[in-house]
């Protein structure tokens, strides 16, 4: 038996999926969320107690000089 998930409940946890509306900042316009590139299942959250904890998927050693990323932003929803 697979888990559901209420569709509010996912999107207040890992953001809007496809198929969702967003509402632009303060504006009377919405957005349909076209495609989602997160498979479900494998949704990553940061933070204390979440999925992905210091250490895993990032290496705490590894500088800038060594042609590592200096930000890397996750759950964005890109407008074109």
């Amino acid at each position: 038996m697979s888990f559901k998930m209420p569709r509010k409940q996912y999107a207040e946890m890992y953001g809007p999926t496809t198929g969702d509306s967003i509402r632009l900042a303060d504006t009377d316009l919405l957005i349909e969320i076209e495609k989602d590139y997160t498979a479900y299942g494998d949704e990553v959250v940061f933070g204390g107690g979440k999925v992905i904890r210091d250490g895993m998927g990032q290496h705490p050693l590894v500088t800038r000089g060594e042609g590592i990323a200096d930000v890397v932003i996750t759950n964005a929803v890109v407008l074109d």
